[in-house]
């Protein structure tokens, strides 16, 4: 078995098809689907093990409600391939993905992680968030650095299945892709990224990024943060200046709503950013300082509302 295929499912009648469907006409085939459901009251449940009736390589876990991450590390104890996806159960992966990923991937037995491409879709609209070039990062810290935490993702990526012999998401964690990325950088794995392939992303209003949104991002911040620790990551050096930004953007979204600051103050470059409004805001914060940027911030957010 190459490929372990992990797809946790909670209430998932209406998206579930598509996923399976976009997975199961790849012409690559050397893979097992482990889908995970996490205690669905809907039909979901039932159409897993339809869909496992009719072919082979499905495999179908009923479990009660944990969570995502509790529905990973689940299926996690149970793959037999050699290498590792994770898909959710509302997104999908555009033709030929996984037989070019896999021949990139085994074609370099260096290669611990391959990254690529996504695609949001949000109403109907393909809109291209994050596409790599062809690179290999033998140190993955340069990584981590090159796009900061804004590919941070569990999903758009294929991992070698030894990296998880003692890693496991962290149950009750929102952001649970950010605490995993920490821990998996950790072992310095060699990361390869690729602009072949392509998974699809579905923006929909009772998505639980949205939600974290509207709360301000408090609990992406805090992974974020955590991170940082457990790299020993100093953010005042310029290849940390795109991280630190990030979080930065975490930061004045989570003031919003809860007033706090908790993160740390101290002046960033303004030449890893492009767009005008991320210039503009480097330039503020240059200038006003965390405290004083937090509180303009909010103020402006809400006048806009």
């Amino acid at each position: 078995m190459t490929l372990s295929i992990i797809i946790p499912i909670y209430n998932a009648e209406k998206t579930l098809q598509r996923c399976l469907d976009s997975i199961l006409s790849q012409s690559f085939s050397d893979y097992e689907i482990l889908l995970v459901d996490d205690g669905s009251i809907d039909n979901s449940g039932k159409m897993a093990d339809e869909y496992a009736m009719k072919d082979y390589k499905i495999k179908v876990f009923h479990k009660a409600n944990g969570g995502s991450s509790d529905a990973r590390n689940y299926a996690l104890d149970k793959v037999q391939g050699e290498y590792i996806t994770f898909i959710d159960s509302d997104d999908e992966i555009t033709p030929d993905t996984l037989p070019t990923l896999m021949q990139i991937i085994m074609s370099d037995t260096d290669y611990d992680i391959l990254e690529y491409p996504v695609i949001e879709k949000i109403d109907g609209k393909n809109i291209v968030s994050f596409n790599p070039c062809d690179r290999k990062y033998k140190n993955s810290m340069d990584w981590l650095a090159e796009y900061g935490f804004e590919h941070c993702w569990v999903w758009n990526k294929i991992y070698r299945k030894s990296l998880f012999n003692n890693i496991r998401f962290k149950k009750g964690k929102t952001f649970e892709d950010v605490y995993l990325m920490g821990d998996l950088l950790q072992l310095n794995p060699i990361i390869y990224t690729t602009d072949n392939g392509k998974y699809i992303y579905h923006i929909h209003k009772d998505s639980i990024m949205d939600a974290e949104k509207k709360k301000g991002l408090t609990m992406l911040l805090e992974a974020q943060i955590n991170v940082v620790r457990l790299l020993n990551i100093d953010t005042n050096e310029k290849k940390w200046h795109r991280l630190y930004f990030n979080m930065l953007t975490s930061q004045l979204h989570s003031f919003c709503i809860t007033n706090n600051i908790i993160l740390w103050n101290q002046r960033i470059s303004i030449r890893k950013y492009v767009r005008f409004n991320d210039c503009i805001k480097v330039l503020l914060f240059n200038i006003l300082g965390l405290k004083r940027l937090c509180h303009l911030f909010k103020i402006l957010k809400t006048k806009s509302i």
